[in-house]
């Protein structure tokens, strides 16, 4: 496995949102982690961690039975992340403390399955204030002190180089199309390619058509990530 000065000389040459991806895939595994997020910290009225996650390869079922749940409403961990500056790390019975008890079972029933029993996050902040986390989760035990901060340096240098490349998706932003973004409004509001092709009386194969055209045109790599990121760059509302 590549080493620290490896890892930094291989981000330093990071030009998309998709090679920072795979990035932070090589960076998730040296820490023996199984996944990583990009998460704007939602306001104290959000409803779906969906519209936040920035970059991430977490599993799209788990996303999706996270809001269908309402995790994000009681949540713990992001509840603290929004008066914490310092890393927050967490497990299942972290996950248990402060939710109501009929949401309990559920989530834990939701983490397990896709095998999230552990995790940290790191708070961040980006060039115009806005205020972030990058959380990495799995199944192993709490980071070392050492571990801790040389993942934090990791994380510093990450969200610099993720922020610069936002700048750049901006300029691209620009060149999406009207079809594309009601394509994309419809898709925030929870439709699928079937039922946006019947509002829209198009075929399904075209409403993928505009939908894979807006994925390549903002660096995204699955629906959920394409939603969000429209959402961050107010194409849609």
């Amino acid at each position: 496995m590549k080493g620290h000065d490896a890892l930094l000389s291989e981000l330093k040459a990071v030009a998309t949102e998709t090679e920072l991806g795979d990035f932070l895939r090589q960076l998730t595994a040296k820490f023996g982690f199984d996944r990583y997020a990009i998460v704007d910290i939602p306001a104290t009225s959000s409803q779906r961690l969906s519209n936040h996650i920035t970059l991430s390869d977490l599993p799209l079922d788990f996303i999706e039975g996270y809001d269908a749940l309402g995790l994000l409403r009681n949540s713990p961990i992001f509840a603290t992340l929004k008066r914490s500056t310092a890393p927050i790390s967490w497990d299942l019975e972290i996950l248990r403390k402060g939710r109501p008890a009929n949401e309990v079972e559920p989530a834990l029933n939701l983490f397990s399955t896709h095998k999230i029993n552990s995790g940290i996050y790191y708070p961040v902040h980006g060039p115009n204030g806005r205020r972030a986390s990058m959380g990495f989760f799995g199944n192993r035990d709490a980071l070392t002190h050492t571990e801790m901060g040389q993942l934090g340096l990791f994380v510093l240098h990450v969200y610099d180089a993720y922020s610069n490349l936002t700048t750049k998706t901006k300029t691209a932003a620009s060149n999406i199309t009207a079809r594309e973004l009601e394509v994309l409004h419809w898709a925030a509001n929870g439709k699928t390619s079937t039922e946006i092709a019947a509002i829209l009386s198009l075929s399904d194969h075209t409403v993928n058509t505009y939908m894979n055209s807006a994925m390549r045109k903002l660096d995204c790599v699955n629906r959920t990530q394409l939603v969000a990121k429209a959402l961050r760059l107010h194409l849609i509302s």
